[in-house]
C-alpha cells in the first residue's frame, strides 16, 4: 500500500516550491504502523496532483492547496504527527485511480488496511459541536436521515468496524471521543450491536442477514459499490465491473454463499412484496433482519422437530381425554422420529451449496401451502426472534422462484422475571412448549400463547401469566392456582388448565389490552393480581416498543388484600431508559439540560434544600422533602455500604451549548427560563443500575411506597449564570451563589448545584379499593360481636387454645 510520509507532506505545505523529498512511498500493511482517515468525500486531492504538487504552476498549485480535501490532508498529518505517527493512508491521493489493476486491489485490499491500522481517524464534516448528536435531527442532517452524513454512507461501515481503534473529530478537528467510549450511541445510530463495535467481527457468530442489515439504509455513489464496500466484512474478494449496476450485489451474495452455509442469506424482507429470485436485490431487503441467527447443523432437526410439533403439521390423529389432547398416531410418531435422524444424517448436505447456470442447489425441508399446489413454504436453517425462519418459494417446474409471504406476522416477547425470586417464587415450567429464554416469537397465523408457571412452595401461592399474540393484538393475563399442586407434576396440570382457560378467552383478552395514546410516548401499563389466601399480588408491567414487538415484567410484591382484583389495567408512565438506570423510572421532568457521557438529560436545580445521592422523600410543589437515604437504610438491612456493587458511578458532564474556550465548563440550559447556569469541574455522580440496586429499592418499597429517589447529583466546584454569549452575568462571589441549600458533598470543595428526581416503578402501588376495605372493616367487626356475644367455659376455652394451636402449624405467611 502506498503510505504518505506525514513529515514530508507538512514541510510541503510550507515549501511547496522546494521540497524534492517523496511524499508517497509503497510500504507493508503488516508490518508498518499507520494511521487511517475515514471521510467523506468534497472537492479532494487526487492522487496524480499530490504527487505532482512540487512540478504545478504556481495558480495552479494554489488552488489545490485550498481546497478543503488538501485542508483536511493537512490537518490528518497534523493529528497522525501528534500521535507519533510518521504514515498515513487517505484513500482520495493515496489510490492511483487511472490503473484499474490498483483501483481494483485497493478495494479488495480495504478492509484489511484499516483492520492493520493502528488508529483511525473519523473526519464529520458536518457536526458542529463537541458531542456527538445522541437524538435524530432531521432539519440538520436533512440529507442523511437525521444523522452525520458519515454514518449513512456505504464505505464508512467497514471503516467502523474494521479498526480496533477509531477517534472520532468534528469539522474543526475537536475531538468528540472513542469508538469504545461512544459505542451506547453510536449502537443507536448505525444498529450494530455493542460487542461488535468495541471487539469487532473476530469469534462472533453473526448471520449474513445480520451483517447486511447493517448496511440496509447506507448509500453509495455508485451503485456498484454498494457491494464492493461490504465484502471485507464477509471476508470474500471479486473482481470490479464498474457499470454492471446491480448485478454487482447479486456476484456479492454468490461469492458469500460459496463461503458459508448460512441459509439467512434467503431470509430478506423486501420494502415491498415481489417476485422473482431467491436472492435480494439490494442490501436493503435485509432492513428487517437485524434478529436473525444462524442455527448449526447438528441443533436443526431438533428446530425443525419442534416446528413441525408447533404447527401441527403432518397430519396428526389426536384422542380427547376430558380436556387432555393426546396423540394417537404411531406413523406420525416414526415420522418425527425418522425426520430428526434424518436431518442430523444430512447435516453436511444441509450446508453446502451448488452453483451452476441453472441456479442454486441446496437442501431444504419443504411444505405445501394452502389452496396452492405450486407454492410451498421452505424451513431455514436460522431464526428469527426464537423460531426457525421460513421463505415462501413458488414451483416453476424443476425450480424455484421467491413469492412474498403476506399472510404470517412473528412478534417477540421479551420476559423479564428475575425479581419474582426475591420473595422465593420460582418459574416451574410452560405449556405447551419449552420456553427457558428470556423472549420468545408468536406468530399470527394460529393465534399463538404460551403460558409460564410461578409458585412460592413455603407459602403454598402459585399463578400462570399467560403470553399471546391474537389478530395482531399481542396480549398479556395473569390467572392464579385455587389449589396448591401437591406434586411437581401437577405444574404441568396447572399449566394446561391455565391454557385451556386463556386460550377460550384470547379475543377477549386481545380486545382489552391497553393502548398507547401516542405512538412515541413511554407509558407503560400495569396489572394487580392478588393471590388468594397468601399477602402476595402477582404484577405485570406491559410495554410495546419499535417494530411492534413487546415486554413484559412479571414481579411479586406484598399485598394487603384490599385490591380491587386482577381485572383492570392502569397507565404508568416510565422513561426509556437510554441511561442506564436501575429498574423502571418515570423522571420528574427537570429545567435544566445537560449531557451524561453522550446522553441527554434534565435536571432540577438543588433550591431550598439539601441534596444527597440516594435521598427519598414525598415530592410536591417541586420540592423534595427528604425523609431518608437509601444508603443509610442499608445498615438495617444489614446490607454493608463498601460492598462495591452499590458504589455510585461517575459520568463525564457536558452540554450542547460547551463552552469551547474553557474545556472544563459545561452550560446547563433552562429552556423555560431561558437561562444559563455555568458550571466549572463538573461530574455526574449516579446510582449503578444493576441488580443489586433493584433488589434494594424492592426490599424498600413496602415502607417507601409512594416516594421519590434522588437517583443522579451534579457535582462541581464553582458555578455562576451566564448570558447568550457565555459571558458570566453576575458578579458575585462563590460564596454568595452557595445558599445554605446547596449541599456540599464528600469531597472538599465540591458543591452539589443539580439533581435528577424519579419516581421508582416498584415504590408506586395500586390505590385500595374503598369499598373493600370498609367491607372488610365491616366483617371484621360483625365476626368480633359474635365472638363476643357469649363466654367460653372452661373446657371449651382449653378446646379453643388447643385448636388454634395445630392451626399454626399448618398456616404459613
Amino acid at each position: 500500500m502506498k503510505l504518505l510520509n506525514v513529515e514530508v507532506v507538512l514541510d510541503k505545505a510550507i515549501h511547496p516550491a522546494e521540497y524534492k523529498s517523496k511524499v508517497l512511498e509503497e510500504l507493508d500493511d503488516k508490518s508498518t504502523d499507520y494511521a487511517i482517515l475515514s471521510h467523506r468525500w468534497r472537492t479532494e486531492v487526487s492522487y496524480e496532483e499530490m504527487v505532482g504538487l512540487v512540478k504545478m504552476e504556481e495558480q495552479e498549485r494554489e488552488e489545490v492547496m485550498h481546497r478543503d480535501g488538501y485542508q483536511k490532508i493537512i490537518k490528518s498529518c497534523e493529528r497522525a504527527k501528534k500521535d507519533s505517527y510518521k504514515w498515513l493512508w487517505i484513500d482520495t491521493c493515496c489510490i492511483d485511480k487511472r490503473s484499474s489493476a490498483e483501483l481494483s486491489e485497493a478495494i479488495n485490499a480495504m478492509y484489511r488496511w484499516y483492520q492493520n491500522a493502528q488508529v483511525c481517524y473519523a473526519y464529520l464534516n458536518d457536526v458542529d459541536e463537541s458531542v456527538l448528536p445522541t437524538e435524530r435531527d432531521s432539519s440538520k442532517f436533512d440529507q442523511s436521515n437525521g444523522w452525520p452524513e458519515w454514518f449513512m454512507r456505504g464505505w464508512t461501515l467497514q471503516e467502523l468496524i474494521a479498526p480496533n481503534q477509531v477517534e472520532f473529530f468534528n469539522k474543526d478537528w475537536v475531538h468528540i471521543g472513542s469508538k469504545q467510549r461512544l459505542a451506547p450511541t453510536l449502537q443507536i445510530v448505525t444498529r450494530i450491536p455493542r460487542d461488535v463495535l468495541t471487539d469487532g467481527l473476530a469469534g462472533k457468530h453473526l448471520s449474513v442477514a445480520q451483517i447486511m442489515s447493517w448496511a440496509a439504509q447506507r448509500k453509495t455513489t455508485r451503485e456498484e459499490d454498494r457491494a464492493y464496500s461490504l465484502m471485507g466484512l464477509f471476508g470474500v474478494n471479486m473482481p470490479m465491473l464498474y457499470g454492471e449496476g446491480n448485478k454487482a450485489f447479486r456476484r456479492l451474495q454468490l461469492e458469500i454463499i460459496k463461503e458459508t452455509g448460512d441459509h439467512s442469506i434467503f431470509a430478506w424482507v423486501p420494502w415491498m412484496p415481489r417476485t422473482g429470485s431467491v436472492l435480494a436485490e439490494d442490501p436493503s431487503d435485509f432492513w428487517n433482519c437485524g434478529n436473525f441467527r444462524k442455527v448449526e447443523p447438528d441443533r436443526f432437526g431438533d428446530k425443525l422437530v419442534e416446528y413441525i410439533e408447533k404447527r401441527n403439521l403432518g397430519n396428526p390423529w389426536y384422542i380427547r381425554y376430558n380436556s387432555w389432547k393426546i396423540s394417537a398416531n404411531p406413523v406420525h410418531w416414526c415420522r418425527l422420529a425418522w425426520l430428526r435422524w434424518r436431518a442430523r444424517s444430512l447435516s453436511q448436505r444441509l450446508r453446502t451449496f451448488t452453483i451452476s447456470n441453472t441456479g442454486i442447489q441446496v437442501w431444504l425441508p419443504v411444505f405445501p401451502l394452502p389452496d396452492s399446489a405450486s407454492h410451498f413454504r421452505a424451513i431455514l436453517a436460522c431464526t428469527s426472534f426464537g423460531g426457525l425462519a421460513t421463505v415462501d418459494l413458488v414451483s416453476s417446474g424443476s425450480s424455484f422462484d421467491r413469492i412474498p409471504d403476506v399472510n404470517e406476522k412473528r412478534r417477540e416477547f421479551t420476559l423479564d422475571d428475575k425479581h419474582v425470586s426475591h420473595h422465593g417464587f420460582t418459574r416451574c415450567g410452560t405449556y405447551p412448549r419449552e420456553f427457558r429464554e428470556n423472549a420468545v416469537s408468536l406468530s399470527s397465523l394460529t393465534g399463538d400463547l404460551i403460558v409460564i408457571v410461578y409458585a412460592n412452595n413455603d407459602a403454598r401461592s402459585s399463578f400462570a401469566v399467560g403470553l399471546g399474540y391474537h389478530r395482531g393484538q399481542g396480549w398479556v393475563h395473569v390467572v392464579y392456582n385455587e389449589r396448591f399442586p401437591a406434586h411437581e407434576a401437577d405444574w404441568t396440570n396447572f399449566g394446561r388448565r391455565a391454557y385451556d382457560r386463556m386460550w377460550k378467552a384470547r379475543a377477549k383478552h386481545a380486545q382489552s389490552m391497553p393502548k398507547r395514546k401516542r405512538v412515541h410516548n413511554n407509558d407503560h401499563f400495569t396489572k394487580h393480581a392478588h393471590l388468594p389466601r397468601s399477602i402476595w399480588a402477582a404484577r405485570v408491567v406491559w410495554g410495546r416498543w419499535e417494530m411492534d414487538d413487546f415486554r413484559v415484567m412479571v414481579d411479586v410484591e406484598q399485598c394487603p388484600g384490599c385490591c380491587d382484583g386482577p381485572c383492570r389495567w392502569m397507565t404508568t408512565d416510565n422513561d426509556r431508559g437510554d441511561i442506564g438506570v436501575p429498574g423502571l423510572m418515570k423522571t420528574v421532568r427537570g429545567s435544566h439540560l445537560l449531557r451524561l457521557d453522550g446522553w441527554a438529560a434534565s435536571f432540577r436545580k438543588c433550591s431550598g434544600q439539601r441534596v444527597a445521592l440516594g435521598d427519598y422523600g414525598d415530592y410536591s410543589d417541586g420540592a423534595l422533602i427528604r425523609t431518608g437515604n437509601i444508603f443509610e437504610d442499608m445498615r438495617t438491612l444489614g446490607i454493608g455500604s463498601e460492598d462495591s456493587t452499590y458504589c455510585p458511578v461517575a459520568s463525564h458532564v457536558d452540554s450542547r451549548w460547551q463552552d469551547r474556550k474553557q474545556d472544563n465548563v459545561a452550560v446547563a440550559y433552562n429552556a423555560i427560563e431561558d437561562r444559563r447556569l455555568a458550571l466549572r469541574q463538573p461530574k455526574g455522580i449516579s446510582l449503578p443500575a444493576n441488580d443489586s440496586i433493584v433488589l434494594l429499592l424492592k426490599a424498600l418499597s413496602i415502607r417507601l411506597a409512594g416516594k421519590h429517589l434522588v437517583m443522579t447529583v451534579v457535582q462541581c466546584s464553582e458555578f455562576y449564570e451566564v448570558d447568550r454569549d457565555r459571558q458570566r452575568s453576575d458578579s458575585r462571589n462563590v460564596s454568595d451563589l452557595v445558599s445554605d441549600s446547596v449541599e456540599p458533598s464528600a469531597e472538599a470543595g465540591m458543591l452539589t448545584p443539580l439533581c435528577t428526581i424519579v419516581s421508582p416503578q416498584v415504590w408506586r402501588r395500586h390505590p385500595a379499593c374503598v369499598q373493600r376495605r370498609e367491607r372488610l372493616k365491616s366483617i371484621r367487626e360483625h365476626f368480633y360481636s359474635l365472638v363476643n356475644m357469649r363466654q367460653l367455659t372452661g373446657n371449651e376455652a382449653h378446646r379453643k387454645s388447643v385448636t388454634q394451636e395445630r392451626c399454626s402449624h399448618h398456616v404459613l405467611f
